[in-house]
């Protein structure tokens, strides 16, 4: 049921997608995953503006779109936690006990939901997110500037300054919010991007919950604030995002053009690599026994060829039995 298609037309890139992940998940909670075509636009030539932000600490719902179909959200968990302010009201601390092996979860069951707030571990494991590098890109924010996993410059773990200790700007690290403004040119030709702040799991885990959560240190682990705004003549998706106002300075270098940053025009292959047998239909998919789950981006800065990944090792956790599983839906959720 995945689908991930991407174009650029003038001012507006086009993310075309079914929300329905391309590995498997896990129905941990009272939500799944529901197919609907859905097109999501957003600036092919974003602007940065220090006055037009969007604050995202109680924006519930879609705030971005990640490569392997899932929506991104910001740490918001809704109304039950109230805004978010820090780590210990955040969906993290909230909810992580419902994200799949994969790193996510659904909050719906009558439209699609399926959704991350942290590191989405499969995703970069078949993006080949490897220590000592620039993680790979992992989809877009509604305000047209680029996600990126948890590794900067020269596989720097990304933290805050505030966090670190350390001065934004100056430093290798990012704003209070997720945010990085600098102009790395191996990796993009945006001046300006976010991170997935948090550890991830490798991608080829069995657990279900995710065998493990970015700690405290590690908040916010997706952006809460949006540095970037709608220009004059662009229907963004994102309706929270505030009118570029006279403050707005391009949010790209002169080497940038919309087209050369689509990296997988037609979306990823299905990621045979992962831990289908704890996803719910708890088979592989038959297309897996002869297609590679390695995509092949199109050349632009930062651009990997992934290449396949090991089997699990005896470290990874095997998750819990389907029988356990229903236990634990019975008793946290009443199912």
């Amino acid at each position: 049921d995945y689908s991930y298609t991407e174009t650029v037309s003038g001012d507006t890139r086009t993310l075309v997608t079914t929300f329905c992940p391309n590995h498997p998940y896990k129905n941990i909670n009272p939500n799944y995953p529901i197919k609907t075509s859905t097109t999501y636009t957003v600036p092919a030539y974003p602007k940065y503006d220090t006055s037009n932000t969007a604050d995202l600490t109680s924006q519930g719902g879609i705030v971005g779109v990640l490569f392997n179909g899932a929506m991104l959200f910001s740490p918001y968990g809704g109304p039950n936690y109230g805004s978010v302010t820090g780590y210990s009201n955040s969906a993290t601390a909230a909810e992580g006990d419902t994200f799949d092996l994969c790193g996510c979860h659904a909050s719906s069951t009558t439209s699609s939901s399926y959704h991350c707030h942290v590191p989405p571990d499969c995703l970069l494991q078949q993006l080949n997110n490897t220590a000592g590098s620039h993680s790979p890109q992992v989809g877009w924010a509604a305000d047209g500037f680029p996600v990126y996993g948890p590794l900067g410059p020269n596989g720097i773990q990304m933290f805050t300054c505030t966090t670190l200790g350390q001065t934004y700007g100056t430093d290798v690290c990012t704003n209070d919010e997720g945010g990085y403004l600098a102009e790395l040119s191996s990796v993009d030709n945006f001046k300006f991007r976010y991170y997935t702040l948090g550890t991830e799991n490798g991608g080829l885990s069995c657990s279900n919950p995710r065998g493990s959560l970015p700690n405290s240190s590690f908040y916010p682990n997706t952006p809460t604030m949006y540095y970037g705004c709608c220009p004059s003549g662009v229907s963004c998706s994102g309706s929270f995002l505030s009118t570029c106002g006279s403050s707005a300075v391009d949010g790209y270098t002169a080497s940038y053009t919309p087209s050369s940053s689509i990296k997988y025009a037609s979306g990823l292959p299905l990621n045979c690599d992962a831990c289908w047998a704890s996803g719910e239909s708890g088979t592989t998919p038959s297309s897996c026994s002869t297609s590679s789950s390695s995509p092949s981006p199109s050349s632009s800065p930062g651009s990997r060829s992934p290449s396949p990944s090991s089997s699990p090792t005896s470290s990874q956790s095997p998750g819990l039995s389907d029988t356990e599983l229903e236990a634990y839906q019975t008793s946290k959720y009443g199912m």
